[in-house]
């Protein structure tokens, strides 16, 4: 994780580098960490000069793997011990202490975007809670489920609510890569030109002045001929968009590092039928005016020029006799087979936003013991919600809650297994024989 360094008398950015890293060559990460101090008085080398009594963000340091893993926990604590947390539901860490008490809490995993959580509990205003709840702090934390890591993040909100009856306090929080959600790229690396660079390049380039560590689960494909950055645009906004056209998604791991990935399908793990516990209720989204029958798309040209073309054709309509073509640009985009590529993975998107099932059931672990997961396979089987055979579907989101109502219950978001790659099943649920 980031931390802060104090500026004394003599010393200048590359200083401060190999103080920090131990070398002298990573001044222009912590310059683009920086902001302020763009539009300083530079030496003669054009490096910005420091003042004593400046505070310096220090990025932590990415470039070399294994020592992040190993340091990331020991930033939180070197006294942190698994075995403290609870040893049948969620845990969290703050600063390294553990934290308990809490009567309902909400932790979310989605294989596409990043995790999440909300922990709530009664609101004892004692002076070290009040210090490690300070709002705007950023605190760094660890959540556990069983004694097991889930993710390595920081606070976001700590929202006291106090009546007559009762005070309560709900913290909130999301993984270390959460801060690109929330951010742009910085000024120090304005104007930003990525044109000619791999998704991979481009996303370690801007995630680096956060300490942001970027992983693929397989080669990021080639690079991106022309590449646009709107001022005001959020980091993750920005690489969603470029990823979607190489079919990837992404998502943090337990470290909090930023991941990008085409999930794998697994087999069901676990199945799930109406009118059976744990089944409590299943909600189907059909979203018709958003599914066409052809999706055109075309490369971006300048004038005078030719755009290529590539059309995809959904046969899951056109079998029918349906009728309902779109068209689009694709920036970013160069040749015949990236053109390819990225209108399939449109097509995709397509068939997971129109096609979404919303399953709850009781209870947040398969039958081995393990918590439900992000990614993980699934048959249905829910005659009223339009599931007319056993389907497998593939899960999408995951929102885990617990209250003293309901106890703990757990939410999926399911999507038709491989659909985020612009495949369909021969058979679909909702078709009878």
């Amino acid at each position: 994780m980031s931390r802060s360094y104090t500026v004394k008398s003599g010393d200048t950015l590359v200083k401060v580098s190999t103080k920090e890293y131990g070398t002298y060559k990573n001044w222009r990460k912590i310059l683009a960490a920086n902001p302020q101090l763009t539009g300083r008085k530079t030496s003669f080398d054009g490096v910005p000069l420091l003042y004593v009594g400046d505070v310096l963000v220090i990025p932590a340091d990415v470039e070399e793997p294994a020592k992040v893993v190993e340091k990331t926990p020991e930033l939180i604590s070197k006294s942190i011990n698994p075995e403290d947390a609870a040893e049948d539901e969620f845990s969290i860490f703050i600063d390294g202490k553990l934290y308990g008490g809490f009567t309902g809490y909400t932790v979310k995993m989605s294989m596409d975007s990043l995790d999440a959580f909300s922990f709530s509990a009664p609101w004892e205003d004692d002076e070290n809670l009040g210090k490690v709840l300070q709002p705007f702090t950023f605190k760094e934390c660890a959540v556990y489920f069983k004694r097991k890591l889930l993710f390595l993040g920081r606070l976001l909100t700590s929202a006291p609510e106090v009546s007559p009856d009762s005070r309560t306090i709900n913290i909130q929080g999301y993984p270390i890569c959460g801060v690109l959600n929330d951010c742009c790229i910085p000024v120090t690396k304005y104007p930003p030109s990525y044109n000619g660079m791999t998704l991979k390049q481009i996303a370690e380039d801007v995630c680096a002045p956060f300490g942001v560590k970027v992983l693929f689960s397989e080669d990021p494909g080639a690079a991106l001929d022309k590449v646009e950055y709107s001022i005001g645009t959020k980091i993750l906004e920005f690489l969603k968009k470029l990823a979607e056209q190489r079919n990837f998604v992404f998502t943090n791991d337990t470290n909090g590092n930023l991941v990008f990935w085409k999930v794998p399908e697994e087999s069901t793990r676990v199945v799930f039928k109406e009118g059976e516990s744990p089944f409590v209720s299943c909600k189907v989204s059909f979203k018709q005016q958003e599914m066409f029958s052809h999706l055109t798309g075309f490369t971006k040209t300048e004038k005078g020029q030719r755009a290529l073309q590539f059309t995809y054709e959904n046969k899951l309509l056109t079998s029918k006799g349906v009728f309902r073509p779109t068209s689009f640009v694709c920036e970013d985009v160069k040749g015949k087979t990236e053109l390819e590529k990225a209108v399939k993975a449109k097509a995709g998107q397509m068939f997971v936003n129109c096609c979404s099932y919303e399953l709850t059931v009781y209870g947040c672990e398969d039958k081995d013991g393990d918590l439900f997961s992000k990614g993980m396979s699934v048959s249905v089987y829910a005659p009223s919600a339009m599931i007319y055979r056993e389907t497998k579907f593939q899960v999408q989101e995951i929102e885990i809650k617990r209250s003293d109502s309901e106890g703990v219950q757990t939410t999926f978001k399911l999507m038709l297994p491989d659909s985020i790659n612009g495949t369909i099943p021969e058979k679909l649920p909702w078709e009878k024989e």
